[in-house]
């Protein structure tokens, strides 16, 4: 699993994301599952209330996702590069 951040800066939440494995992300305390095969979830930023707001799949099955990230410290977080992380 590929996971790509969209940081948003708040002054109250931050946001717990755990990887399950290769098909389920732990998202503060909800799990979010896909299907080993395929991702059909074409509105899954609206269906996760735009915690998700994008999924898929490479040719090789490999999931990747863009996960919305909130964050509360004053400097630009370390973890968004920008790009996606295993």
């Amino acid at each position: 699993m590929k996971i790509k951040y969209s940081p948003v800066h708040t002054d109250n939440q931050n946001m717990d994301i755990e990887y399950v494995d290769e098909n389920t992300i732990m998202i503060d305390g909800e799990p979010y599952e896909f299907d080993p095969e395929s991702v059909v979830w074409e509105d899954i930023a609206e269906q996760t209330k735009g915690v998700i707001l994008e999924a898929k799949r490479d040719e090789k099955g490999e999931l990747w996702l863009v996960v919305r990230r909130f964050y509360t410290q004053l400097a630009w977080p370390e973890w968004d590069t920008g790009d996606y992380h295993d």
